[in-house]
């Protein structure tokens, strides 16, 4: 058996930016990655972010402090939503500090895709972080405590962490996954479908890491489906849920 954190992450609006896209309309991953939910849990248990150094008046480090002390953990996210898929919207503003643009009037008008309600069911495993730190995190979900305050991709739009609780996994290999996992698509055998109902994937790459001294993501494809999984990765069990992580 394995301890594992479980806990619910939602919030009204969402946006996690793809950094590919920088001209016209701002677009968002679908589900949270790895980075910015190790983001958000380093806030929560106090953690520095990708440009505190300067604050703080520090050399900078090879990996910003939350994602070098918290990179061993493992994560399983299961998104709340039909087939894995969030509402999106296209919202328009303009920023008008002054500095944000070298237009006459100093106004730049921003064009921003926002997930629509998201909510997720979030564990966390420790593959290696230090223990203090796990503890932590134990105490301050549980008991809904944060040093820095949570948000979904950007401080307009604060997290709501409710349930959070300590769980039991046991490994067992399946057919069939319910959580996000990193594959490919042959993997998938779109024939048999879990509880035999309508199949059903949802793919993107997004983030699983960043590199070091630069900080750019690396990715992967993730996957949500109800198709068989065929080599599939080590998956756990909890209740009824079927669980990957990374």
């Amino acid at each position: 058996m394995y301890e594992a954190i479980k806990f619910r992450l939602s919030g009204k609006n969402g946006f996690f930016k793809k950094p590919d896209v920088n001209a016209v309309v701002y677009y968002t991953y679908n589900n949270i990655h790895k980075v910015a939910l190790l983001g958000l849990l380093g806030a929560i248990i106090g953690l520095k972010g990708l440009h505190n150094y300067k604050l703080f008046e520090e050399e900078p480090r090879e990996y910003p402090e939350y994602y070098e002390m918290l990179q061993r953990l493992s994560v399983s996210i299961i998104p709340l939503a039909p087939h894995g898929y969030f509402s999106k919207k296209i919202q328009y503003f303009n920023n008008s500090v002054g500095y944000a643009s070298k237009e006459a009037g100093g106004n730049l008008q921003v064009f921003e895709q926002w997930l629509e309600e998201p909510d997720w069911m979030i564990f966390l495993k420790n593959d290696g972080i230090d223990d203090e730190l796990w503890n932590k995190l134990i105490e301050n979900l549980t008991l809904e405590k944060c040093t820095y305050i949570p948000y979904l991709g950007k401080n307009d739009f604060p997290a709501t962490i409710l349930d959070a609780q300590i769980v039991q996994l046991q490994p067992k290999q399946a057919d069939f996954i319910d959580s996000l996992f990193i594959g490919e698509l042959d993997m998938l055998k779109d024939e048999d479908t879990k509880d035999d109902k309508a199949a059903f994937v949802f793919t993107e790459y997004s983030p699983t890491g960043m590199q070091p001294k630069y900080n750019f993501y690396t990715y992967s494809r993730t996957i949500y489906t109800n198709c068989m999984v065929e080599n599939a990765p080590d998956t756990f069990n909890f209740e009824d849920l079927i669980l990957a992580f990374n």
